[in-house]
């Protein structure tokens, strides 16, 4: 599997910054989440996907703070294109499967979206047929419910900074099953909800969610569920296996997020939990190439 470098910033200079979107959303009116919803899984079917799990994000959180919406989170069943990207680049395991998010904007108003493929898989070097064969069918879930919107990037990350979008960890002599328990434990022990893993090919993909980061992100950026549940993996190396997890602070470039100081200081106390739950199974920071 190769890992790429992160190159979203040479493809934010070429392109216009409104050309490009984290998240393609668009909006239903006069409808319930429950209706909406059911729109939502007739337009996957009718693409050939499944939804594999629903998450009732808005219902979990309500349990911490009554003051969120409802929001839900529709995970889809890996397929062709899915592992056709990870064995293209294992850190598109920060993204896939794809999760449609469902949220009640505001009385009468629904947002129904996922993360736009022209952005994520142009900033991932994803070029496989089958890859973009899902990104056209999640295009045309979204446009078959209403007029597309994007959500740009408010800003780019700094060319200098070296940011990935995952955080990498390599851990020596160690199997794939072996640490996705000793990960999925870790999560539980520091109050993490844990999904039952999805197989990606060889790769383990493991889906926490924490309600206090949910409600500190969704409230100040609801288009940042196309990657909720929080994303993990563990993909194997000729000699041990390697550890993923989504880079928090890649949320600070949309809408909002960077002028809230509480969800940053959030995305920061995620970043330092998660670094410390990978380390803690004998992770070693990896950078590509080494």
């Amino acid at each position: 599997m190769n890992i790429k470098w992160f190159s979203l910033v040479l493809l934010a200079l070429a392109l216009s910054i409104s050309a490009l979107a984290q998240s393609l959303e668009t909006t239903l009116r006069g409808l319930s989440v429950a209706e909406a919803q059911a729109r939502v899984e007739a337009a996957v079917n009718a693409q050939g996907l499944k939804v594999a799990r629903t998450l009732n994000l808005g219902g979990q959180v309500k349990n911490f703070r009554a003051d969120f919406p409802d929001y839900l989170l529709l995970v889809l069943e890996p397929e062709a294109g899915v592992l056709a990207a990870v064995q293209e680049n294992v850190m598109t395991a920060i993204i896939l499967p794809p999760t449609i998010y469902v949220h009640a904007a505001r009385p009468g108003v629904v947002t129904v979206g996922t993360f736009d493929p022209d952005l994520m898989f142009g900033m991932l070097g994803v070029k496989n047929t089958k890859s973009r064969l899902l990104g056209a069918k999640l295009k045309a879930i979204i446009a078959s419910l209403g007029l597309p919107q994007r959500v740009a990037p408010a800003m780019m990350p700094d060319p200098s900074s070296g940011m990935l979008p995952a955080m990498l960890y390599k851990v020596e002599g160690a199997s794939v099953e072996e640490i996705t328990l000793l990960i999925e434990s870790e999560l539980g022990n520091n109050g993490l909800n844990v999904l039952p893993t999805v197989m990606m090919g060889p790769v383990a993909g493991i889906q926490p969610c924490k309600s206090e980061w949910a409600y500190q992100m969704f409230t100040t950026q609801p288009a940042g569920g196309f990657a909720a549940p929080c994303r993990f993996f563990v993909a194997p190396m000729p000699d041990g296996v390697l550890v993923g997890a989504i880079e928090p602070m890649l949320m600070g470039i949309m809408p909002g997020v960077a002028q809230s100081q509480p969800t940053m200081g959030m995305l920061q106390e995620a970043r330092r939990v998660m670094s410390q739950i990978i380390e803690s199974v004998g992770g070693q920071p990896y950078r590509p190439g080494q």
